[in-house]
């Protein structure tokens, strides 16, 4: 009886909690766009259309790769076989959901809620599982090219030099990560079973072969770019091309930062990534508030589209 009342708390709590980090993100999202406008000219916008639907298709390619990483690791880390639409959908509305509430928190439990009520049978702790194997994934690679940026910049390379070096870095960043993908879904799966206090046996061991971890790992670098990709698109949609090199190069910051969960969608926390990291290439202040704002539009509108025109495959058949 003395639980009950504590529920009615709890929810209330998880709710204030969610409007706080809205709060603050909207704060620094408020806070950098202040920023830019009082340090450059008056921005200036102007709707390109075919630009803005490069933009779409690099999200809708970004979301059918990504989708298709998250099937192949769930069937491999989990009982759980559903049609690849269940995946395609579920992984587009998350994404506008997430701009609004702790990203982190819709990205894994919403994801995983997604299968459940789609009707997969595994448990919820299993699930997760692979979502926290992407993420590592998505980490790795922006982490990599980060380090070519880096590296360009300190050793003053030409673009021709930087553009050779990073199809060197993008290879050696498959072939050291493709062979280490085994053990890091099977040690991850034997971590879910010690923190479940499960013995390891035949269900904590998966087997991954040559082929499905050098597809997991192609799906991850045309995932890295077509969201690249989206970035140019939304930046050129609203009269702000980026040149190739500098879209690239600045990138791996703003994806990093958008791995940090603490306000929804990273909201003014990648916006603070994109602002060092194109005011490192020289990009004016009055661009730059541009491209954020039509990034952070794009996310929400290119999902959203793609969440209903994928509507009808929300439910396993």
């Amino acid at each position: 009886m003395s639980a009950a009342p504590q529920k009615p708390r709890l929810q209330t709590g998880v709710v204030l909690k969610a409007l706080v980090r809205l709060v603050v993100g909207v704060g620094l999202f408020a806070a950098v766009l202040s920023w830019l406008w009082q340090a450059g000219n008056q921005p200036r916008f102007e709707f390109v259309a075919w630009a803005w639907l490069v933009g779409l298709v690099g999200s809708a390619i970004a979301n059918l790769v990504t989708a298709r990483r998250w099937q192949l690791l769930s069937e491999t880390m989990t009982p759980t076989g559903l049609p690849y639409g269940v995946y395609f959908h579920h992984l587009a509305w998350t994404r506008v959901l997430g701009q609004f509430l702790p990203s982190l928190l819709v990205d894994l439990l919403g994801r995983t809620s997604s299968l459940r009520a789609a009707g997969s049978s595994a448990a919820v702790s299993r699930l997760l599982a692979p979502l926290l194997l992407e993420r590592l994934l998505d980490l790795l690679l922006p982490l990599a090219l980060l380090a070519w940026t880096l590296a360009a910049r300190a050793l003053v390379w030409s673009e021709q030099v930087a553009w050779l070096v990073l199809i060197s870095v993008v290879a050696g960043f498959a072939f050291v990560s493709t062979p280490l993908l085994a053990p890091m879904v099977n040690l991850s799966l034997r971590v879910l079973a010690r923190i479940r206090r499960k013995h390891a046996d035949v269900d904590t061991v998966a087997r991954v072969d040559r082929a499905l971890a050098w597809r997991i790992t192609g799906l991850s670098l045309v995932r890295h770019f077509s969201v690249v990709l989206q970035y140019w698109g939304s930046g050129a949609g609203l009269g702000v091309a980026l040149p190739a090199f500098v879209i690239v190069a600045a990138s791996p910051l703003a994806q990093l930062a958008g791995l940090v969960g603490i306000t929804p969608g990273a909201l003014g926390i990648q916006e603070g990534g994109w602002v060092g990291a194109l005011s490192w290439f020289g990009e004016p202040p009055e661009r730059i508030a541009v491209f954020v704002l039509a990034t952070r539009g794009a996310m929400i509108v290119n999902f959203a589209i793609l969440a209903v025109v994928s509507w009808h495959w929300r439910k396993a058949e």
